[in-house]
């Protein structure tokens, strides 16, 4: 499938993400997907999405929610507060990536949230992981076919699915990039387990810092805008299943884009 022609101002770049590199170290990669974690958790970033996430979890057959590209755990161990609090639903939460950590499994623990340690793709999710699938700031990872694809596969098995981002492909998204490195050297010392390499690798030799701006750059170049997203779940459409793009805000949050797929006839609520 080509990708959708936009008029937006900045064409979508797909270009690369350290994350997203089989041979980038893991050392490395855990010092990115540990701040994403701590920025999320600290901001409540994603507080915007509790309400689309009630919906699907009414739509679903289970109280589940698997996570795919989780990452450093994400922002689902405080979104789940939020949803016992606002909502009284209190789903078994299921985090995975297709490249695990040890960090983030033992910090999704102390949440007492499960963690997958082996790899999940999420354009092929195995079957025998139900319960609704969500992604944070993950479906710019995905080229337009693939992001069909992650789509497709939650509607052939008929179960709930939510998408969230908060990166923008506008000028303003591509600005909010620039602070990155002063909010890595500030978050930083709120990251666990604080070691001497983390330490060395963000004070002393920034690459941390600089990691993080480029892949936030990138992020941002690679974000699939909502009127994209709409003509990717339009190409989808069948009896038995909805799809549904929009944004949702907080105040004093960011605007959160999502994607919401329920199974149709399903009381989901407003």
């Amino acid at each position: 499938m080509n990708e959708p022609t936009s008029t937006a101002l900045i064409p979508r770049l797909h270009l690369f993400e350290l994350l997203d590199q089989d041979w980038y170290p893991r050392a490395l990669r855990d010092l990115g997907t540990d701040y994403l974690h701590t920025v999320s958790e600290t901001t409540g970033a994603f507080d915007a999405a509790t309400d689309v996430l009630a919906r699907g979890l009414r739509a679903s057959e289970r109280q589940e929610l698997l996570d795919l590209g989780s990452g450093g755990s994400g922002p689902l161990p405080r979104l789940c507060r939020m949803l016992e609090k606002e909502h009284g639903l209190k789903p078994h939460v299921v985090l995975s990536d297709l490249y695990p950590t040890a960090n983030a499994a033992e910090r999704a623990r102390a949440h007492g949230v499960d963690y997958l340690e082996r790899p999940v793709d999420a354009t092929r999710v195995p079957p025998e992981l139900r319960g609704m699938r969500t992604l944070f700031n993950a479906l710019h990872h995905f080229r337009p076919e693939q992001v069909r694809q992650v789509l497709a596969d939650a509607q052939e098995r008929n179960v709930p699915f939510a998408a969230f981002e908060v990166i923008r492909r506008t000028p303003v998204g591509l600005l909010t990039m620039l602070p990155v490195p002063l909010m890595v050297w500030l978050f930083t010392p709120l990251i666990r387990p604080l070691t001497p390499l983390r330490l060395l690798l963000t004070y002393v030799l920034p690459v941390a810092p600089l990691a993080s701006f480029w892949d936030g750059l990138v992020s941002a170049l690679r974000a699939h805008r909502p009127e994209e997203l709409r003509a990717l779940t339009a190409s989808l459409a069948r009896e038995g299943y909805t799809w549904e793009v929009g944004e949702v805000k907080r105040p004093g949050k960011p605007t959160v884009t999502y994607v919401l797929g329920l199974p149709a006839g399903s009381r989901s609520g407003t």
